[in-house]
C-alpha cells in the first residue's frame, strides 16, 4: 500500500511539473535566444550603401535667314530708292546646357541596441548609440527603427536592411573635425549666398 502512494505521488509530481513547464515557457537549452522582449539586447550588422546620380542636357538652335534683292536694275527696281538696293540679314542663335550630380555614401558597421518597446502587431522597436573616442575624436553612431522578430536571425542577429523606419546618425567631434569645418566668415558669407 506504501508503494501505491508513493506511485500516486510521483504522478501527481510530473503532471503539476509539465503544468508548470507548459505554463512558464521554458526555452530549450540547445536553441539560441533570440530579441522578443523588452530590455532585450539585439545586434544590428549595418552595411548601407547609397548612391544617386542624375544627369540632363539641353540643346536648343534657331536660325533665320531673310534675304531681299531684285535682278531689274534702274528705274524698274523697286527698291531703286534705297542705295544699295538688296537686304540681306541672318540671325543664329545657339543653347547648350549640360548639368550633372553624383553622391555616394557607404557605412559598416555592427552594433548592439536595446528593444525600448513592441508595437501592437509585435514588431520590436529597438534604439541604441555607440560612441568611440579615438585620439581626441568623438564618433557616435545612433540607430533606432522597428524590427520584425522573424527576422531576427538565430544568433540574434538582424541586418539594418530588414529594419524599418531606420534612422541611422554617424556624427563625429574632434580636432580633426574643427580642422575641417570652415571658418566663420566663410559660413556667414555662404549662408548669404
Amino acid at each position: 500500500m506504501l508503494s501505491v502512494k508513493k506511485g500516486m505521488q510521483i504522478a501527481a509530481l510530473v503532471v503539476t511539473l509539465a503544468a508548470t513547464a507548459s505554463s512558464a515557457q521554458i526555452q530549450s537549452m540547445f536553441a539560441d535566444p533570440k530579441a522578443n522582449q523588452v530590455g532585450d539586447a539585439l545586434t544590428v550588422i549595418i552595411q548601407e550603401n547609397a548612391s544617386a546620380s542624375n544627369q540632363m542636357s539641353t540643346k536648343t538652335a534657331k536660325n533665320n535667314k531673310t534675304a531681299i534683292g531684285s535682278t531689274i536694275a534702274g528705274d524698274g527696281n523697286v527698291l531703286g530708292f534705297i542705295p544699295l538696293h538688296s537686304l540681306d540679314s541672318e540671325i543664329n542663335n545657339q543653347y547648350t546646357g549640360d548639368a550633372s550630380t553624383s553622391r555616394s555614401a557607404r557605412l559598416t558597421a555592427r552594433m548592439t541596441v536595446t528593444v525600448v518597446g513592441k508595437k501592437p502587431n509585435g514588431d520590436l522597436i529597438v534604439e541604441g548609440v555607440r560612441t568611440l573616442k579615438i585620439n581626441g575624436e568623438n564618433e557616435a553612431i545612433y540607430v533606432n527603427g522597428s524590427v520584425n522578430p522573424a527576422m531576427v536571425r538565430r544568433d540574434n542577429t538582424v541586418l539594418s536592411s530588414s529594419i524599418a523606419d531606420l534612422q541611422i546618425e554617424y556624427t563625429g567631434k574632434g580636432t580633426i573635425t574643427q580642422g575641417t569645418r570652415p571658418g566663420v566668415v566663410v559660413r556667414f558669407i555662404n549662408w548669404i549666398f
